[in-house]
């Protein structure tokens, strides 16, 4: 039986996190009581279970937050679809299934193991036959700043989690022209996002002439290793 890949969101950090922790409480043996035993295993225990907390954001937390969303939104069952920076296709996914033909989504990403472990185009084409949406789905190697498709061409755009990854701020803006660009009129750009870049999201948006009906923090769902590194969504329509 084939089995999904899914990936972790930069990998390195839950690692990271958890070698830390590790760290922290093998030195705590060798620290005395009164010398501050505890807080050194304190900070061990900070330190695992934020990486824990990251581990499940990334392989539980924001597929429930698009669940909520996609439910909350509706998806037009013969639209068409983009997803931008799919990674593994699990937004894709959860966006075909709620697809009949003639209506498809289309993926796109750049395939960069440092942004998803075990990225690729093959893996996310073997999880969508996997999924059983081969059918409703495509999928195209390029830049979010630089897409290969005409305007207007969209019903719904989605992108998770890909925006914080561009940079600067410049290259973000453009990455937005471009799911404004090829997204029709009256048409719905749904964004879920890390990092503090909320507030220039919605400006730049709003300055494309597309309506924010909905700009908010998420809960536990979204906390990459804790409170302190929120997620956020954008829910807009273009005019």
């Amino acid at each position: 039986m084939k089995t999904i890949k899914t990936g972790i969101d930069a990998p390195a950090v839950p690692i990271s996190y958890e070698l830390v922790g590790i760290v922290f409480l093998i030195n705590a043996a060798f620290v005395k009581p009164d010398q501050g035993r505890g807080g050194v295993i304190l900070a061990g225990v900070v330190f695992i279970v934020a990486g824990l907390i990251f581990l499940r954001t990334s392989l539980v937390g924001k597929q429930r937050i698009w669940t909520k969303l996609l439910t909350e939104v509706g998806v037009e069952s013969t639209g068409q679809a983009l997803d931008l920076g799919c990674g593994h296709g699990a937004v894709l996914n959860q966006v075909a299934q709620r697809l009949t033909l003639p209506g498809t989504v289309t993926g796109v990403d750049l395939w960069r193991s440092r942004d998803q472990s075990q990225n690729s185009l093959a893996v996310t084409r073997a999880n969508l036959k996997v999924w059983g949406v081969s059918d409703r789905t495509s999928l195209v190697t390029a830049n979010m700043t630089e897409l290969p498709m005409a305007e207007a061409q969209f019903d719904l755009v989605t992108t998770s989690f890909a925006l914080h990854n561009i940079k600067p701020a410049a290259q973000r803006e453009q990455a937005l022209r471009e799911a404004v660009r090829v997204l029709k009129s009256t048409g719905t750009l749904l964004i879920v996002d890390t990092g503090h870049n909320r507030h220039e999201y919605q400006r730049v948006l709003e300055q494309l002439d597309c309506h924010v009906l909905r700009a908010r923090r998420l809960g536990i769902n979204g906390w990459w290793t804790g409170p302190w590194m929120a997620s956020y969504e954008l829910w807009a329509v273009k005019n």
